[in-house]
């Protein structure tokens, strides 16, 4: 029996998705906006398809990783969304990192139609996922989880935070707390290592070998002096920064160094 399996949102880490199901012997149905994203999707082997509900009615198992919060709301439960035409006992993926209580609105949804989802946000770029190494931070009950192993497994390792979506979501907020303040404190230290007349360089080079050393801060400041783009995405990370900051709001949490990263990105992608 062919198996299939569906992908929308195929951006900067939806395409290496695909690619690694079709490699896996996939037939991937997808959806996507931009005629230059639909025509390499189409190129690595994937199936285009005319909306996420074309694509609910092609594969039982759908990966959203779309951008933000309302682009999952909308291809999941909106117009032409996947729930339009999902079958009982289909199953979504939620890979895109959103707030919680949006992300548990989707399980409502998800749940008032029979349809099961998994709430799995993960850490790691495209690279990553053509090795199939992700982080893949997963909240779902144990038997659903059993359900998509083999397919998650192709992309990367699980780590299993709990049995009720949104806990993965809350999870992954931590981990951007502290990768966000990790790329503004590192483009202070390039900064300062200018100003007072130190090679930024070696300044990167003692840093990155030492204790305050660590992927995020390597890959970054190797990316800056070679003036290449950010690894994480300057509008991502925004996206993320704020969302721990509506996190830590809604638990009256005072989160000043936090704070002070959001202020950074708010004028980095002003």
């Amino acid at each position: 029996m062919e198996k299939s399996i569906g992908v929308i949102g195929l951006g900067r880490c939806g395409l290496p998705v695909a690619e690694n199901f079709v490699k896996a012997g996939y037939r991937v149905y997808g959806y996507a906006r931009r005629p230059e994203v639909i025509a390499e999707f189409k190129n690595l082997g994937g199936q285009h398809v005319g909306s996420p509900s074309g694509v609910a009615q092609k594969a039982g198992t759908i990966i959203v990783i779309a951008l933000n919060d309302e682009q999952v709301m909308e291809v999941v439960a909106g117009p032409n969304g996947i729930l339009e035409s999902a079958a009982p006992g289909s199953t979504v993926i939620c890979m895109s990192t959103i707030n919680r209580e949006n992300l548990e609105w989707v399980n409502k949804k998800c749940t008032e139609k029979k349809v099961k989802l998994v709430d799995c946000p993960f850490t790691g770029g495209p690279a990553r996922i053509t090795l199939g190494t992700l982080t893949l931070i997963v909240a779902a009950p144990a038997d659903l989880l059993e359900e998509v192993k083999p397919l998650l497994e192709i992309i990367g390792n699980i780590t299993l935070v709990g049995d009720t979506p949104g806990m993965g979501q809350a999870v992954k907020h931590c981990n951007q707390l502290l990768v966000t303040a990790i790329h503004a404190a590192t483009i202070e230290l390039m900064l300062l290592a200018e100003k007072t007349g130190v090679d930024p360089k070696l300044v990167c080079d003692v840093v990155g070998s030492g204790i305050g050393g660590n992927d995020y801060f390597r890959l970054l400041s190797k990316a800056v002096l070679n003036n290449e783009n950010s690894p994480g995405g300057m509008g991502q990370l925004w996206k993320d920064v704020n969302i721990c900051l509506t996190s830590a709001r809604a638990h009256n949490l005072p989160l000043l160094v936090t704070v002070a990263t959001a202020q950074y990105f708010n004028m980095a992608v002003a």
